[in-house]
């Protein structure tokens, strides 16, 4: 299995703290994986997304000025999308769907984890 990519696209409180808590729980769990932040604008959501397809990143936490406008970037939402927003975005076979966890890493991990699971 190659190195799982993930990334924050947008503004988050603390990116650091985030990408600190991500790869050490990846290093915990002894996983091959990595989380990055990608500043990014409204405009350049389609780069993104791109690149999230064609490097095959597994999952991005999306800023809160970004939720609403990738929705219509995005190949599918879950039912979790009640609200209008999307704070985390998975890549299963280069199909890109949004879901809303309310900031919650845990159903985050069980979105991504699964999705990786999947692959093997």
């Amino acid at each position: 299995m190659t190195r799982q990519l993930f990334g924050i696209v947008g503004s988050v409180d603390d990116v650091s703290a985030m990408k600190r808590e991500w790869n050490a729980y990846f290093a915990k769990q002894e996983m091959d994986a990595f989380m990055d932040s990608y500043p990014t604008k409204e405009e350049e959501l389609p780069e993104r997304l791109s690149e999230m397809f064609h490097f095959d990143r597994r999952g991005y936490i999306v800023g809160k000025s970004l939720q609403k406008a990738i929705i219509p970037l995005l190949d599918s939402l879950d039912s979790s999308v009640g609200e209008g927003s999307v704070d985390t975005v998975t890549n299963t076979d280069g199909v890109l769907n949004g879901s809303w966890t309310g900031g919650d890493n845990d159903q985050r991990k069980t979105l991504w984890l699964l999705n990786t699971i999947s692959l093997q």
